[in-house]
């Protein structure tokens, strides 16, 4: 099985289109559809099928998929090890993080990281939890800052960074706040706000309000964490704010609060794909990584 070939399918894959897919790997068109038919041939059943233009994973495909992942990260491992060795390896790591924790985490961190190794350029990618898997498996980014479920636990390692504490957020003018201790049936009445469903943020909250038997009527959604307060503050609704992003909101006149005495935490954690040996760049930053958290829990 050609190397080239499984590189062919995955671009194909990720394109969902030939003649884009050929473009990239400048080859023409009906050069890649041989490779694909031989590669097709080989691994025993077809990979794609094709309507109207646009191309789509068979079910064989699709587990197909995870080998040849699999297999290029590890080609890409062996190929920065000869780099390495030759002097000749570039210093570029790329990260991705989801849009509830990149302005609050991706700062400090690239600084971190800066500061304990000077020569390593650093790319973001910020975007929804699906994308970055995405990203993550096909081998575009490197490393994914993400809150479980992520749908590829068992497929990755990671480090827990940190608990970040969900927090109900209301107008600071609003009759709750001049409670003692808010329960759920005090917000029984009231109407939610929430993130967009794309976001896991959003999936989170709706499933603590199901747990803890708070029927949430959403009314209003929106896409950043700024415009949810925004519209808190305005009276019309509550919203859930991660602790992380509270201190970043202050021109924002609202009030955050616990529910009763059990508040909800969602983790957040860096995310790489399994490999059986690590690039040296990657265990670069997960031994800072390890370093800053050791510091955090000494204090």
């Amino acid at each position: 099985m050609e190397i080239h070939r499984i590189r062919y399918f995955v671009q194909v894959a990720r394109e969902k289109n030939f003649s884009k897919a050929a473009k990239l790997c400048h080859i023409s068109q009906p050069s890649l559809s041989q490779q694909i038919m031989k590669l097709e041939s080989e691994v025993g059943g077809a990979l794609f099928t094709r309507t109207r233009g646009r191309v789509e994973l068979t079910e064989h495909g699709h587990g197909f998929m995870r080998h040849a992942n699999a297999i290029l990260a590890e080609v890409q491992t062996a190929e920065e090890f000869v780099l390495e060795s030759e002097g000749k390896a570039t210093e570029t790591l790329r990260f991705g993080a989801i849009p509830t924790i990149a302005p609050y985490m991706i700062p400090g961190l690239f600084s971190r990281l800066k500061k304990d190794h000077p020569e390593l350029r650093l790319e973001l990618r910020e975007n929804v939890t699906s994308v970055l898997v995405e990203s993550l498996k096909s081998g575009e980014i490197d490393f994914a800052l993400m809150s479980p479920e992520t749908g590829i636990e068992g497929r990755t390692d990671d480090r827990l960074l940190r608990k970040d504490k969900l927090l109900l957020t209301l107008p600071q003018e609003h009759p709750l706040c001049a409670v003692g201790e808010i329960q759920v049936a005090d917000l029984k009445k009231e109407q939610a706000i929430l993130l967009e469903q794309a976001h896991c943020l959003s999936e989170q909250v709706a499933s603590y309000c199901e747990v803890v038997g708070l029927g949430a009527h959403v009314t209003i959604r929106a896409s950043q964490i700024d415009t949810l307060l925004g519209l808190v503050e305005s009276g019309f609704g509550y919203t859930f704010t991660p602790e992380i992003a509270a201190s970043h909101h202050r021109h924002r006149k609202v009030a955050y609060h616990e529910i009763g005495r059990k508040p909800y935490f969602r983790e957040i954690r860096l995310y790489w794909m399994k490999r059986k040996i690590l690039p040296r760049l990657q265990r670069k930053v997960i031994d800072s990584i390890e370093s800053i958290l050791d510091e955090n829990n000494a204090v």
